[in-house]
């Protein structure tokens, strides 16, 4: 039997077309752009079936956003301290946090057991991808406003994550001098996904294989390996 590409949560197209446009603010032009951002590669592995085209479309959008906003807020910060805010508010955390806010759940077409949604990444990857169709549905204007006033000024506190920023690295090489440990990144796998290079880079301490993490950006997987191995080994940000 032929996979829909819709989500069977719904009824019918409009009751879809009405969810989708209460959670951007705009009636889908494309609709079929937004049912294919919700559906799961577990739903489907082919590439024209599945969100994860859109997701690194969103993903590069929401950067680009992010680091508009945060070149203007902060005209005087470096550059370290502007990554630092940016991978604060993209952490798969907060986008996931974000995402279940806003009703993204309910709009996943996912096979049983393909992700536990309340811990993995699926949600926050659906956001990224809901930005990535706006763009291709609208353009970049819309899909930046969508981000800028329906995600980032209604659910983040950005002077508090000021405060909180922390270099996940940092924190690593501070505890493994401490405790008198090694600790060292290592690129543990280079592959083409989608046609950009992908960096999987390992946290070692004494040579064990503590976390690893893959991403486009070698720093960015460096850091994400960091933060999973602050919260295995107890580390806190004060």
């Amino acid at each position: 039997m032929p996979i829909r590409l819709y989500n069977l949560n719904f009824s019918n197209e409009r009751e879809f077309c009405r969810r989708v446009k209460t959670i951007t603010g705009y009636a889908p032009k494309n609709v079929n752009i937004y049912h294919l951002a919700f559906q799961h590669s577990s739903i489907h592995n082919s590439v024209h079936m599945n969100n994860e085209r859109l997701e690194l479309l969103g993903d590069a959008v929401i950067d680009l956003v992010i680091a508009d906003f945060l070149f203007k807020k902060y005209p005087y910060k470096s550059e370290g301290f502007l990554t630092e805010m940016r991978s604060k508010i993209v952490s798969r955390e907060q986008l996931n946090r974000v995402a279940i806010k806003i009703g993204l759940a309910e709009m996943m077409k996912i096979r049983k057991g393909g992700a536990d949604l309340s811990k993995s990444s699926v949600l926050g990857n659906a956001l990224e991808a809901l930005v990535g169709a706006i763009y291709v549905d609208y353009n970049y204007d819309k899909a930046n406003s969508f981000f800028m006033n329906k995600i980032l000024k209604p659910h983040f506190d950005v002077i508090d994550l000021e405060g909180t920023v922390v270099n996940f690295k940092s924190k690593i090489i501070e505890w493994a001098q401490k405790h008198g440990k090694d600790a060292k990144f290592d690129m543990l796998e280079e592959k083409e996904h989608k046609g950009k290079k992908q960096y999987r880079m390992g946290l070692l301490i004494d040579n064990a294989l503590i976390a690893e993490n893959m991403d486009y950006s070698k720093k960015r997987a460096e850091q994400k390996a960091a933060e999973m191995a602050c919260k295995l080994l107890g580390i806190h940000a004060e």
